[in-house]
């Protein structure tokens, strides 16, 4: 066993390692392994009983370290052989980690990291060294003895000790991962990365790929590089990758232009490794530097090609609406004048067409009509224009039109789009909870709880603040937060039994109601499974745990939790429904310890109860809109909004119940 130190301090390490960024310490660590020509390379999640990520695993096929170069690879920053190398051994691939640091970040994934690492040392033998270091003493590595063995060669990294690692568990954090390393797998067909258990596929995610040149001039020398954007069908960031020649990223710029977009741009240039941190510097400089000027550059270039999409998803847009007829304007401008108003109406129209609604020809005929009838300012014309399409009484006419005076027609159009949709929301949950037949293929985690997340409002409309699938002690997190005190008690918060627990849904309201706080706790259930006994012994440990936890003592804040089901059996009937309280409360402590005012209240919903509660929130509105929605507008809407999580099967009517599966168990 050898301990080596690292020549830098630990201020200057722990900076190093952006321990708040744990999906930028994976991406740096599979930088790694695919410097050491790793053909497959595997990132393996750990979870807690709870199914919460607490530790990470890397494990990749590549050559490995052989003893002989453990000593230069763990004890200095900024001087590692890559800075050097310009390609990989044997297969000379592009390189990536040339500064050294790729392994300080390792802390950001947990407080004890080791690499269990295989490689053939100068003399030809295969060598194992396991290299373990811990974040109390980020200066030192200690270093097993060699062994010799036949194993393959690669290296096996694993980070544990922490109690969660929240950001790991997103769906953004491997949308990340894969804009990160999209040229470079797309160059390397052999190259393989899968994270947690699914293969980055970068190539089936691309809408649309194209690269321009970017010049700019400094010191009387004309440079260039090129700017490849890669437009993605699903993704949610928009980053700014600076490359070397060979795509390979040496910094990121985050939050690019375009909210309208989403892309990733990476500039390819041979030297930008020279210039590895500098960017955020270059940016501020008043004095010119090549830096400063190619990013000037690429900005401009960059906001010159989104500004040509935007045209170009302008006229497929005004295309669409007139080959099916709702575009307001006939035949070809009579003037120049019609010309210029039909150039604004398109900008505008297609500004706002993601609020325009799209179930019926008639209403998109209707929007459009009236935002033409706006521009041209001629606020007495729209109610005969509504009329026309609609045949609005004289009164709703005049009050429409006192409304177009008041507020802005987009604001019109967003809030009438908002009522519609949450009436075909509420259609649509109805059918996929209460349908005989449907209902058996909809899951609690893979569809209903996903789907429940982007509609928050059903549960209330002051519960808007959440987090999801996440632990006791998250809830004490986001209490802590609310009451703006900082959480020095780290010790996980657990049931009675001494077990963790996980929480579907936690909704916060936004703002406190009299000086007093509000959460809500959600325990969904599949909508073929009834609830019973052990449900609701569930949920009720889960406000047990949080009554008797001193740490959540404040009496000023209300906790209700609900167990959400579609039907109870008898005990739970009989328990949520006892003479002298409130319909639907099966549990209530008599005070909570510490918290005199403060409540923990337990409540058994069913999904009648809550559609019921939410149409009669919307019942005004559906009134004075008059709209119904019917079935197949209720699935049109799944299918728009919620397409990549509903149950396969569930909106096609030859599939349903072929399958039905078994009732999900109470999670222990």
């Amino acid at each position: 066993m050898k301990t080596y130190s690292l020549e830098a301090g630990d201020d200057h390490v722990q900076k190093l390692a952006h321990e708040n960024d744990p999906v930028r310490a994976v991406i740096e660590l599979v930088w790694n392994s695919l410097d050491a020509n790793a053909h497959h390379v595997d990132v393996v999640l750990h979870r807690s009983q709870a199914d919460v990520v607490v530790g990470v695993e890397i494990v990749d096929d590549g050559h490995g370290m052989a003893p002989e170069e453990i000593p230069a690879a763990f004890r200095f920053v900024g001087n590692s052989w890559k800075r050097t190398a310009l390609r990989s051994r044997g297969e000379k691939r592009p390189l990536h980690g040339k500064f050294g640091q790729g392994r300080l970040r390792a802390f950001a994934l947990g407080t004890k990291v080791a690499w269990d690492t295989v490689g053939d040392s100068t003399d030809g033998k295969r060598l194992c060294s396991v290299v373990t270091a811990r974040s109390d003493d980020r200066n030192h590595v200690d270093v097993s003895d060699a062994a010799e063995t036949d194993a393959d060669t690669g290296t096996r990294f694993t980070a544990e000790g922490k109690e969660s690692i929240e950001p790991l568990e997103k769906d953004a954090a491997a949308e990340r991962l894969t804009t990160a390393l999209a040229p470079y797998l797309i160059a390397h067909n052999g190259v393989a990365v899968a994270y947690d258990g699914e293969r980055i596929l970068p190539a089936e995610n691309i809408a649309r790929d194209t690269t321009l040149p970017v010049e700019w001039d400094h010191e009387d020398s004309t440079l260039r590089a090129d700017l490849r954007i890669i437009e993605w069908h699903k993704a949610t960031g928009r980053e700014i990758h600076l490359c070397d020649a060979d795509a390979v990223v040496v910094d990121t710029r985050d939050s690019g232009p375009g909210p309208d977009f989403i892309y990733s741009a990476y500039l390819l240039w041979d030297q930008m490794p020279q210039h590895q941190g500098q960017w955020t510097v270059a940016a501020l400089e008043t004095t010119p530097t090549v830096l400063g000027a190619m990013l000037k550059q690429l900005d401009l270039v960059l906001a010159d090609y989104l500004d040509a999409r935007r045209d170009e998803r302008r006229r497929e847009q005004v295309q669409a609406w007139k080959s099916t007829n709702v575009y307001p304007y006939k035949g070809d401008p009579e003037s120049v004048e019609e010309e210029v108003e039909r150039a604004a109406f398109d900008v505008v129209a297609t500004s706002i067409s993601r609020h325009i609604p799209k179930d019926t020809k008639k209403k998109q005929r209707l929007t459009l009509g009236l935002l033409k009838d706006s521009l041209q300012q001629r606020p007495g014309d729209v109610s005969t224009l509504l009329a026309e399409y609609v045949g609005l009484s004289h009164e709703a006419r005049e009050q429409l039109d006192r409304l177009l005076k008041r507020t802005g027609l987009s604001n019109v159009i967003q809030a009438s789009t908002d009522v519609t949709n949450r009436l075909a929301f509420l259609a649509a949950l109805e059918h996929m909870v209460f349908d005989p037949e449907e209902h058996k293929l909809v899951g609690e985690r893979e569809h209903l709880h996903r789907i429940l997340e982007r509609e928050l409002w059903v549960f209330g409309e002051q519960y808007n603040y959440m987090i999801s699938e996440r632990s006791l002690s998250a809830a004490l997190d986001r209490h802590c937060e609310l009451l703006g005190i900082d959480r020095t008690d780290t010790a996980p918060v657990k049931r009675l039994d001494g077990r963790v627990g996980r929480m579907d849904l936690l909704l916060s309201a936004a703002a406190t109601e009299h000086d007093r706080n509000r959460h809500l706790v959600v325990e969904l259930k599949a909508p073929r499974v009834t609830a019973g006994r052990a449900e609701l012994d569930q949920i009720e440990s889960y406000a047990m745990a949080l009554a008797a936890d001193p740490r959540f003592a404040d009496s000023t804040t209300h906790w209700d939790f609900w167990l959400v089901t579609s039907d109870v059996d008898a005990v739970v009937r009989q328990k949520s429904n006892q003479r002298g309280r409130d319909r639907g409360l099966a549990f209530e402590p008599d005070e909570v310890p510490d918290a005199p005012g403060a409540t923990v209240r337990v409540w058994v919903r069913t999904w009648g109860q809550i559609l019921d509660e939410a149409k009669h929130r919307l019942d005004y509105f559906q009134k004075e809109l008059q709209h119904d929605p019917s079935l197949d507008e209720a699935k049109e809407y799944l299918r728009r909004e919620h397409g990549d999580v509903i149950p396969e099967g569930l909106l096609e009517a030859e599939n349903v119940g072929e399958t039905e599966p078994a009732a999900e168990a109470p999670m222990p």
